[in-house]
């Protein structure tokens, strides 16, 4: 289903692209620690799935035919969880 893409969701998919930015950003800063990746490893690893949710949602968001964007996400349980809608 195609529709046109309001102005407000266009700015939403940017200000979530703009977060997913913020959060690389510092999973990558704080990646350089070695001791740190050590401790947190996990948590670090959760920053860059969480960022990949975000770019996923921008992208459901700005699109113009939003089944086939959900479908095009290589996450598998946020695309089921979005499937359904």
């Amino acid at each position: 289903m195609n529709r046109s893409v309001p102005e407000i969701e266009r700015l939403l998919a940017a200000e979530l692209d703009h977060a997913r930015d913020m959060l690389v950003m510092m999973g990558d800063e704080l990646a350089l620690d070695e001791e740190l990746v050590a401790e947190h490893g996990l948590a670090i690893q959760a920053i860059d799935i969480v960022g990949q949710m975000l770019g996923h949602i921008a992208n459901v968001v700005r699109a113009e035919d939003r089944d086939t964007a959900v479908d095009r996400i290589g996450m598998c349980e946020l695309r089921a969880k979005l499937g359904g809608a």
